[in-house]
């Protein structure tokens, strides 16, 4: 029995350590995508670009609609593929008529509407390359998994960098990249998933699936949403310039919850079974381990940014980025109980407390709705990224007394079962 468990840590560490490093090559890609637009064509074309993203993002989440999410916890087989494909062929069908309606009331110039446009079809095709992982995750192909992701983070980086070089232009580029990424989703992901997109797509019994992912896909969207809201509010007070400096620091919000989401992604199957099962301890193990990992990981993260955070912001970004680094430390800890609430958004998921999940965002993303911008013009950058923890802050509170409350009623279910 002993060796058996070490095999099935052993399967799933090792399943985490290439999914992980799939996804960090990916977003690593993106991240780098941040940088070489400040290095060819300076912040003001960087604000431009985070807008592209923090506005076409909320419109791709909607089109993803946490259906991965609820698919892998699908531990039963309630619904059968096809029926997956159409609840997707429907919600994307959804966020492209959603997103047109919002384009013209954004107040955006030309060049960052058209940007969004371009940038949507990445993200729908995002979507869909998602869906595809999904397979390849259930089928334990994570080897694959990995090469999907560094594939469609190199080859359209590097497109997007040659454009955008000689043409200075970000809605060429953003063709390119986009152009790029779908010949590697009809190329790759097709070939090793083809088999479950043969099977058709099925309308009937999607309106169930989106009747229980809806909570999922509100949450989904509250995160990109509040950064979103941060970054929106920065470019209203102060200008796409400033927002562009803003965004150096911000991208490192979005690294620590894309690598978050590599690790906590394996995790739900594993947690749901467990629930089902009724295995509180080996709950409550996965939660303190991975606790600890998170905090071991931020205090690297904390000296490393005391020791060497000037010299590396300096050398990446410029040095006109020294005036801003008192945004790091907070930065960093933004990111931390970022990460903290993911987890515990993971294990509200895979324990099927969807409702809980999606109250708990809510409260937090009302409370940086109603504040953050007079907090942005009463105290600057910095009042706006510590509004975003506080706000991290209170969904982590309402999640750990869900948590623990259900581990609670699950010990009690067993104890009376004895």
């Amino acid at each position: 029995m002993k060796q058996k468990n070490i095999r099935y840590a052993q399967k799933y560490f090792g399943n985490s350590i290439k999914n992980l490093v799939g996804i960090v090559i990916y977003f690593f890609c993106q991240w780098l995508t941040t940088i070489i637009v400040i290095r060819i064509a300076g912040y003001t074309m960087s604000g431009e670009f985070s807008l592209v993203i923090s506005f076409t993002n909320l419109f791709g989440f909607l089109s993803q609609y946490s259906i991965r999410n609820f698919q892998l916890s699908d531990a039963d087989n309630e619904f059968l593929p096809r029926q997956y494909s159409g609840a997707y062929i429907i919600t994307s069908g959804l966020a492209i008529a959603l997103f047109l309606l919002a384009l013209p009331f954004s107040g955006y110039d030309h060049n960052v509407i058209f940007s969004c446009f371009i940038y949507m079809l990445y993200k729908l095709c995002e979507t869909f390359s998602f869906y595809a992982l999904t397979y390849m995750q259930l089928e334990n192909k994570y080897s694959d998994i990995a090469i999907s992701y560094s594939l469609k983070g190199i080859i359209p980086l590097i497109g997007f960098t040659l454009c955008l070089y000689y043409t200075q232009n970000l809605f060429q580029a953003l063709c390119i990249m986009s152009l790029l990424y779908i010949a590697i989703i009809i190329f790759f992901d097709i070939k090793k998933t083809r088999f479950f997109f043969i099977q058709g797509v099925e309308v009937k019994g999607t309106g169930i699936i989106l009747k229980k992912c809806f909570p999922l896909m509100l949450a989904s969207l509250i995160f990109p949403f509040m950064l979103f809201l941060t970054r929106h509010s920065v470019e209203k007070v102060y200008g796409s310039t400033e927002l562009g400096y803003y965004s150096a620091f911000t991208m490192v919000i979005v690294v620590f919850s894309t690598m978050a989401v590599a690790v906590f992604l394996v995790l739900v199957p594993i947690i749901s079974e467990k629930y089902l099962k009724r295995l509180k301890g080996d709950i409550v193990r996965i939660i303190i381990t991975t606790l600890g990992i998170i905090f071991f990981v931020a205090l690297i993260a904390i000296l490393l940014a005391r020791i060497i955070g000037n010299f590396i912001f300096s050398f990446v970004f410029g040095v006109e980025i020294l005036g801003y680094m008192y945004l790091l430390f907070p930065v960093i800890i933004t990111s931390i109980l970022l990460t903290v609430m993911m987890f515990f958004s993971t294990c509200l998921i895979a324990m099927k407390k969807r409702n809980s999940m999606l109250i708990g965002m809510l409260m937090g993303a009302l409370l940086l709705s109603a504040i953050v911008m007079p907090v942005t013009k009463s105290d600057g950058l910095l009042g706006t990224t510590n509004i975003f923890s506080i706000s991290l802050c209170v969904i982590i509170i309402f999640y750990g007394v869900i948590i623990f409350k259900i581990l609670y009623n699950l010990s009690s279910a067993s104890t009376n079962n004895l």
